[in-house]
């Protein structure tokens, strides 16, 4: 009959369709894993990536794209910045139009100086001994004949819009005399700006370089207007022109924007996490994008995110593909052992289609100060809005007495709203009063904390809006001037 034939025909349908089910299912676990790249507009609740740094062995192959979905278990703070050496920094007076209008004033109004002279790491290296096709600005004249000084120019030869050009320079004395009042002057377009100043002209005195000596000067300069813009330097000795070079710097669009975050000061045995945040700004891919972060002796790193392979000195991650309005984070915990008066990590990201992107955050390392010892973090960070954190704040007693009346006082950052808080001391829960007025959180006294006692506050907070957000723990006691102590925590809450 001809049903009987449809039954066993029907069965082979179905057993095809059960092995290509199963088949696809197959496909698809052994295809690589989903990008986690966030879009800046919208991206994904950040799960717990941070693997420990305890073993130096790096990773024999990079991870895949979960590198960028990061949330450590400690401390962040805000980005420093040192200040660039001004004190012997001066406006060459010929130079000076009144006139002029202020510059924009939208870029950093400080210049981190670069902690140790080092020739910048760069393939295609630019040229100082060249002049610029077309200076803007009055031409030098080249001396009749080889002085006693000679100069090095070193800078990257290609910068996005609004980043810091850096010109590292080397003045030495190549002769067997000395050379007194020698005065460096630096000229340079009206496209490039020097943060803080209008002038186009400036100089500094250097004093008398013996035989031999030589001294090393870096100056930063940013500019917001395409193409090539120059810089010219010179050096003079009792008004006379001994040498001088010219370096241009050619500004392209900007396509990667690069920022960190990160603490301004910890004490020894604390530590402190930096946000490394990578965005895609351009209409198209970003491909083989590469970061490196490198850090000084004093630091010493505990955690990263995923996909970081360690060397000496750095880590490094593969980013692979950014997409057009992604973005990535990075995160890095390091220990401070050792006191430090700029213990910095510099972050330098590279690509075949990009110029090379720095950007540097250094912190200060002290003893802990007072009887207290204050420690803050929070126990996740970035998250989204939306999502809950913790800030725990320890508190140890480290004096011979007994430290009474203790009151906790919190400046919550503007993105998060409180939704309780709960204070230990070793493993009691104590009785204690917190109060929110607007944006400040009181909690009422410790009445006494013992000699080596620990005090433990967890304020849980919801996220109620984005950005970057300050929270402010001051802790006082009785003695005023001995227990007084300020900490500051940085939590990144993304759309």
């Amino acid at each position: 009959m001809p049903g009987s034939r449809i039954r066993p025909l029907s069965g082979a349908v179905s057993i095809l369709l059960l092995l290509l089910t199963l088949s696809t299912a197959a496909c698809s676990a052994l295809a690589p894993s989903q990008r986690s790249s966030w879009k800046l507009t919208d991206p994904p609740p950040l799960d717990p990536q941070n693997q420990p740094l305890n073993s130096p062995v790096p990773q024999t192959a990079p991870q895949s794209r979960e590198t960028q979905r990061v949330n450590p278990q400690t401390i962040p703070q805000r980005q420093p910045t040192a200040p660039q050496p001004q004190e012997d920094l001066f406006a060459v007076p010929e130079s000076l139009n009144r006139n002029q209008p202020p510059q924009p004033r939208d870029l950093p109004d400080q210049v981190m100086p670069r902690p140790q002279l080092r020739a910048p790491d760069i393939q295609s290296r630019s040229k100082p001994e060249s002049l610029p096709k077309q200076p803007s600005g009055p031409m030098m004249t080249a001396p009749a004949t080889a002085g006693p000084l000679e100069m090095t120019v070193d800078v990257i030869p290609k910068r996005q819009l609004g980043s810091g050009a850096t010109f590292y320079l080397i003045i030495k004395n190549t002769s067997d005399r000395s050379v007194r009042n020698v005065l460096l002057e630096c000229e340079f377009d009206a496209a490039l700006m020097f943060p803080g100043r209008r002038e186009k002209k400036i100089g500094q005195r250097l004093g008398t370089l013996q035989p031999g000596e030589s001294k090393e000067i870096s100056l930063t300069l940013y500019s917001d207007i395409l193409g090539s813009h120059c810089c010219r330097f010179r050096a003079l000795a009792d008004g006379d022109e001994l040498v001088w070079k010219s370096v241009c710097v050619e500004y392209e669009k900007k396509q990667l924007d690069l920022s960190v975050i990160g603490p301004s000061s910890r004490s020894i045995g604390s530590r402190a996490e930096y946000i490394v945040k990578l965005s895609n700004v351009a209409n198209i891919d970003l491909n083989n994008i590469q970061v490196a972060i490198s850090y000084d002796s004093a630091l010493i790193p505990r955690e990263a995110s995923i996909g970081s392979t360690r060397e000496p000195d750095q880590l490094t991650w593969s980013l692979d593909t950014i997409r057009s309005g992604e973005g990535v984070q990075l995160q890095v915990e390091f220990e401070c052992e050792v006191a430090a008066e700029h213990a910095c990590m510099r972050v330098n990201v590279t690509s075949p289609e990009l110029p090379n992107e720095q950007v540097s955050a250094c912190l200060k390392v002290t003893p802990a100060q007072g009887v207290l010892d204050v420690q803050v973090r929070d126990t996740k960070d970035p998250i989204a809005r939306g999502e809950e954190t913790v800030y725990e704040v320890s508190i140890e007693n480290r004096g011979l007495q007994p430290a009474r009346d203790i009151v906790l006082q919190a400046k919550i950052p503007r993105m998060f709203r409180v939704v309780s808080v709960e204070a230990h001391q070793g493993n009691q829960k104590l009785n204690l009063r917190p109060e929110v007025n607007q944006d400040i959180l009181r909690v009422s006294p410790v009445r006494e904390l013992p000699a080596d006692a620990f005090l433990r506050y967890t304020i849980l907070v919801k996220a109620i809006g984005s950005g970057d957000g300050e929270f402010n723990v001051t802790i006082t006691g009785a003695d005023a001037e001995k227990l007084e102590t300020q900490v500051t925590e940085i939590t990144t809450v993304n759309r």
